[in-house]
C-alpha cells in the first residue's frame, strides 16, 4: 500500500510539536511494517535526518493556506507517476483538503489532534464585544443548522464567548473532517467533539492511539539516588502547555525544599496575538530560585530518552492536550510522573496506576 502523509509539521522542523512527533512515529512505523510511506511537508533540503524507506517532499512554506496548495499541487504531481492509496492529513489549517479533492482515487483520512477552536481556548487574550457578538451569531447559525438536520444536539461546551472564537478557521477544519473517509482519534474527549460539535457520523469515526516505537525512547529503569531529586518539564513554553501554572506551584513548593533541583526544556512561544511570552513570565515568577532552576532551552527529539535519564520527576501540567507523547516518553523511560488530566493523559497513565493525575490549573494545591 502507498500511503501519502501531508503535514507541515515534522519532528525535527523548527514549530514541530506533537503532530510532528505524531508523523514521524507514523511513518517510521507504517515503513517496518511493509508499507510505502511518502510524507509532504514544510522546510528544505537537508532540514531532517532521513527516515529509512521514506520519501521526503519539501515544499518550503509551512503557513496556510499557502502550503496545502503546494501539497496538493505536488502530491497530484507525484500521483500520476506513482498513485497512492491513502492520503492522511491532519485536521488543523485543514492541511490536506486540496490534496485529497485533487486525488480523489485515494482514500483520504483525517486524525484529529488539535483543532483551532480547542486551542483558542488557551490564547492569552478576552474576545473583544464583536468577537462576542460574532460567536453568538455563528453559534445561533450552527444550532438552526442542527436542528433542521434532526442533529442530537449536546449543550454547547465551547464556550466562544470567553475566548476569541475563529468561525472561519472552525467551518473549514470540521469540513475537512467531514470530507474524509475516515476520520481517527485519540480519545474519548475527541470522539464526542468530532460526534457532537463537528457531527461527524459516528461510523466514519475510529478510535486508536498513537503510535510510538518504544524502544528507541526506553531509557534505564531509575535507580537509588543519593543525590538531591530533580524535577523535569519538557515542552513548549506556553500557555496550554500550563508552564504559568507550573512556575506558580514551584513558587510555593520550592522554599521548603531548597536541595531539589529544577530543568525545564523546550522553547519558548510568544503569543502571536498579545505578544507576551509564557517562557519569559515563568523566568520572572521563578527568579528568586535561579540557583535551583535551570531553563535549558530545546531538546531535540533524538535526545529525549538521555535527558529523561537525568529527570527524577517529570511533571506535565497541561491545560489541554490531545494526546502527550512525552508522558508516554517518560512512562517508557520509568520516571516518576505528575501529569493533569485532559486528553489521553489518564489512559496513558492508566488512570492514576502509574503516575499521579491532578486537575488542570492545580497549582494552589501544591
Amino acid at each position: 500500500m502507498r500511503i501519502a502523509l501531508i503535514s507541515s509539521e515534522f519532528s525535527g522542523l523548527p514549530g514541530s510539536g506533537g503532530i510532528g512527533t505524531y508523523f514521524l512515529e507514523l511513518a517510521s512505523c507504517l515503513v517496518a511494517a511493509g508499507q510505502e510511506v511518502e510524507v509532504f511537508t514544510s522546510g528544505k533540503e537537508g532540514d531532517l535526518a532521513g527516515i529509512p524507506g521514506v520519501r521526503f517532499h519539501y515544499l518550503g512554506s509551512n503557513q496556510s493556506p499557502g502550503f496545502a496548495f503546494l501539497a496538493a499541487r505536488a502530491l497530484e504531481k507525484r500521483h500520476t507517476e506513482a498513485p497512492f492509496d491513502v492520503i492522511e492529513g491532519a485536521e488543523l489549517n485543514a492541511e490536506g483538503i486540496l490534496a485529497a479533492k485533487a486525488v480523489r482515487e485515494a482514500a483520504f483520512v483525517v486524525r484529529l489532534h488539535s483543532p483551532s477552536v480547542m486551542l483558542d481556548r488557551y490564547l492569552d487574550l478576552a474576545p473583544t464585544f464583536s468577537q462576542r457578538v460574532k460567536g453568538v451569531f455563528w453559534q445561533l447559525v450552527v444550532t438552526v443548522g442542527a436542528l433542521r438536520r434532526g442533529i442530537p444536539l449536546k449543550p454547547i461546551r465551547l464556550e466562544p464567548f470567553t475566548f476569541p472564537w475563529v468561525p472561519p478557521a472552525d467551518i473549514e477544519e470540521r469540513n475537512t473532517a467531514a470530507t474524509a473517509d475516515l476520520v481517527i482519534v485519540m480519545n474519548r474527549e475527541m470522539r464526542d467533539f468530532a460526534k457532537y460539535y463537528w457531527w461527524i457520523k459516528e461510523e466514519a469515526i475510529v478510535q486508536v492511539p498513537n503510535p510510538i516505537r518504544l524502544q528507541s525512547s526506553k531509557g534505564p529503569l531509575p535507580s537509588k539516588k543519593s543525590a538531591p531529586p530533580t524535577i523535569g518539564f519538557l515542552g513548549r513554553l506556553e500557555p496550554r502547555k500550563g508552564i504559568i501554572e507550573l512556575a506558580q506551584a514551584l513558587r510555593r513548593v520550592l522554599p521548603d525544599y531548597p536541595e531539589w533541583r529544577v530543568q525545564i526544556a523546550g522553547r519558548s512561544m510568544p503569543s502571536c496575538l498579545s505578544g507576551s511570552d509564557s517562557g519569559e513570565i515563568a523566568k520572572s515568577i521563578l527568579k528568586p530560585f535561579a540557583d535551583q532552576v535551570d531553563f535549558i532551552g530545546p531538546v531535540s527529539p533524538e535526545n529525549v530518552p538521555a535527558w529523561l535519564t537525568k529527570i527524577d520527576i517529570c511533571v506535565f501540567p497541561s491545560l489541554w492536550e490531545t494526546f502527550s507523547y512525552v508522558v508516554l516518553e517518560a512512562a517508557a523511560a520509568g520516571r516518576a510522573i505528575i501529569a493533569t488530566e485532559t486528553g489521553a493523559i489518564p489512559e496513558i497513565l492508566d488512570h492514576g496506576r502509574v503516575g499521579e493525575i491532578v486537575p488542570p490549573r492545580s497549582c494552589e494545591e501544591a
